[in-house]
């Protein structure tokens, strides 16, 4: 990318960390900005109130709050970010508050920090490398010409998840488009549904699966497949109906590699299955 500094083109660390001194360094420079100095007064007791640390001299200074912020741990760190886009939004107005989001949005980027921060300034747990591992686990799985439609959903997914915010709700609807092709692919005219997985699937178990014990743990994952699907569909738009929020990034996450996952297996029951079979 023309422009783009060295450390950030070759030197950025390949895996996510959960803290980083140079994170902590870059975010105290930013209280060097005015906007901080015409409120430390009140910023600071606001601070304690909320997470229940106190800062030197009552934060008074910038060296206050970079020390505050070098040294403090790592959970009151990362709620001094939520805390404090709070405070500029009720008292120096959304354009501050989103001043402060994006400068802090842009250090944790561009150090690869373990967070995203929402559009409301809350943190949470970026995707961790077991995720990504799943994810491409059934990218891998699905090479064949028959599921070329499907990896370009599952790499929608993935783009959503990696934006800046992430979009959680667009990123498990994508997934759920991908289990809904997949699914559709196996029994064609068919339409993904709590019932059609009872009907198609389930008789497949024993035919898949000759050992006893083997088909009651396929049988149980069924029925954890057919409560993903009442789960994602919970999320899923319906026209007239009003759009919901965002689901909480845990939720999310978990959902969205728990359909990675059912996109293998149903892959590779796929494989063993005669192809005229409905």
């Amino acid at each position: 990318m023309p422009g783009e500094r060295f450390t950030l083109l070759y030197l950025r660390p390949p895996e996510r960390a959960q803290d980083s001194g140079r994170v902590r360094q870059r975010v105290a420079a930013l209280f060097r900005d005015r906007i901080f100095s015409d409120h430390a007064d009140r910023l600071a007791p606001f601070i304690s109130r909320e997470i229940g640390a106190s800062l030197p001299g009552e934060g008074k200074y910038s060296s206050q709050w970079s020390e505050f912020i070098r040294e403090c741990r790592t959970p009151d760190f990362l709620d001094t970010i939520t805390v404090i886009y709070r405070y500029l939004f009720w008292h120096a107005g959304e354009e501050m508050a989103q001043w402060w989001r994006d400068a802090a949005r842009q250090i944790f980027a561009e150090e690869n920090l373990a967070y995203t921060i929402d559009d409301a300034g809350g943190v949470h747990p970026a995707i961790d490398q077991e995720f990504h591992r799943n994810i491409v686990s059934a990218i891998g799985v699905l090479q064949s010409p028959r599921h070329q439609t499907i990896v370009p959903l599952i790499e929608s997914a993935l783009a959503y998840l990696r934006a800046e915010p992430a979009n959680y709700k667009h990123a498990w609807r994508a997934m759920l488009s991908a289990v809904e092709g997949m699914f559709e692919l196996s029994f064609p005219y068919v339409r993904l549904s709590v019932d059609e997985i009872e009907r198609r699937l389930s008789p497949l178990i024993s035919q898949t699966y000759p050992d006893p014990a083997a088909q009651g743990a396929a049988q149980a994952m069924v029925n954890g497949f057919k409560t993903w699907v009442e789960a994602s569909h919970i999320y899923r738009h319906q026209p007239g109906a009003e759009e919901v929020p965002q689901p909480p990034a845990d939720i999310a996450i978990l959902a969205i590699s728990t359909g990675a996952s059912l996109l293998r297996w149903l892959a590779s029951i796929d494989e063993e299955r005669p192809r005229h079979t409905t």
